[in-house]
């Protein structure tokens, strides 16, 4: 007989909850983060950015977990202005922490900030960019540099870089474990920066699901797809959820605006979220092929894969 877990106390349920009670940003990403950019699945940067899947529940105990990677940063800059270099951590034009804005809009992120006087080159301003390691992931980190060892985090410095128009980046990382330190000073790629934004434009500008990565979700080589939050539309035939941006009519627009083309307006984020009567489905979104339509009802005929029909557009009056 499997012995059943023990369990968690009241006090530590307590704890996570009142993180989820203060928990703020939670729901969908209005654009694609620099921090997913280098995935080598565009299908399942697209299923996000049409909000096919359910967001991701950000519990408590991850909510603590990312205050604690807060506090690091605060901490790794603090050190960094002991050490006697300039910290610049917020925006001089905003008074906000720095925002980094490819692709039309749509490729965005936060910087953890800018420094001068880095003593490896005391006169060039940096991106900085910090982040923290479990034991295992920053050996690996010091043993392959950021590139082969992090390959994601590389693609953020490269994209700061191109966005905030710097030739250097600073990567300081610590290592969760024992405190040790390790840091590293990247050159600009401005191709390699180009090609990240351009398939980001492709993406963006796609109306329909770019190829799957793997076809069988269970094959070894696919470990990625067990953690996809689209999985479930991607291989298991279920449908993407109703809002605008699974819609037939939405537009993705220069500084990431959403329109829609049959109401010829631009829409807010709650806009897209409701959706309206009129949502017709981006046909690969729907688990089936389409076999008839109708102009005048605005109705569109699907086989499902379970051998069912179905039509979509029945919601219209």
């Amino acid at each position: 007989m499997v012995a059943l877990p023990e369990p968690v106390m009241h006090t530590v349920l307590a704890i996570w909850q009142a993180y989820e009670s203060k928990a703020s940003g939670s729901g969908d990403n209005t654009g694609v983060p620099m921090s997913v950019a280098a995935s080598d699945c565009s299908r399942s940067i697209w299923y996000a950015l049409r909000w096919a899947a359910p967001p991701e529940v950000i519990d408590g105990q991850k909510q603590r977990r990312f205050a604690t990677g807060h506090r690091e940063e605060d901490r790794l800059l603090a050190d960094l202005e002991a050490a006697g270099i300039e910290v610049i951590k917020t925006d001089p034009a905003t008074g906000e922490q720095f925002r980094a804005a490819l692709a039309d809009g749509w490729l965005r992120g936060k910087l953890d900030g800018k420094v001068i006087g880095v003593p490896e080159a005391p006169k060039t301003t940096h991106v900085v960019e910090i982040k923290s390691h479990n034991d295992k992931s920053f050996k690996d980190l010091q043993k392959k540099k950021l590139k082969d060892g992090k390959p994601e985090h590389y693609v953020q410095c490269q994209l700061y870089m191109k966005a905030l128009k710097l030739t250097r980046c600073l990567y300081l990382a610590v290592n969760k474990n024992d405190d040790s330190l390790y840091a590293e000073r990247i050159s600009y790629e401005p191709n390699f920066a180009a090609q990240i934004e351009e398939k980001i434009k492709k993406v963006v500008k796609a109306n329909s699901a770019p190829p799957k990565l793997f076809n069988n979700p269970d094959d070894r080589a696919a470990f990625v797809c067990r953690w996809c939050r689209a999985r479930p539309q991607c291989h298991d035939n279920q449908f993407a959820r109703f809002n605008c941006r699974t819609c037939i009519e939405a537009e993705f627009m220069p500084n990431a605006e959403v329109r829609c083309a049959l109401w010829n307006r631009i829409l807010s984020y709650d806009d897209q979220q409701k959706g309206c009567a009129k949502h017709l489905f981006l046909p690969s979104l729907v688990p089936g092929e389409q076999i008839d339509s109708d102009e005048k009802k605005r109705t569109v005929t699907y086989e499902l894969r379970n051998g069912q029909k179905w039509v979509d557009g029945k919601l219209a009056k």
